[in-house]
């Protein structure tokens, strides 16, 4: 697997990011494209790597994986097969743990 150096400082010991862990929750109607989420959702200038886990609802049988759109700075969620969600789809029970790292 390649690695590429160039994209942030690889060994941060500066201090020079910041970093945010929680859970997200899933809007009660899904927009086609995604919501809204910029850095300034996380008090962050600008957003270096934004990581989610699956999202399960209270079965834990209906996974759907929120994936964060760097060009759009929308967070989209697609179903298992690689779907995006459908439009004013409730996603309320759905809830990922995320990682974003920034500046």
């Amino acid at each position: 697997m390649p690695l590429d150096r160039r994209v942030g400082n690889y060994f941060d010991n500066s201090g020079s990011f910041l970093r945010r862990v929680a859970r997200w929750s899933g809007p009660p109607s899904y927009a086609t494209g995604g919501e809204a989420v910029t850095p300034a959702t996380f008090g962050l200038g600008t957003i270096v790597v934004a990581t989610f886990t699956p999202a399960l609802d209270a079965t834990g049988a209906n996974p759907r994986v929120p994936i964060w759109n760097a060009a759009t700075q929308k967070l989209q969620w697609f179903a298992p097969g690689g779907t995006e969600v459908a439009a004013a789809t409730d996603l309320s029970a759905y809830s990922a743990g995320f990682e974003v790292i920034g500046q």
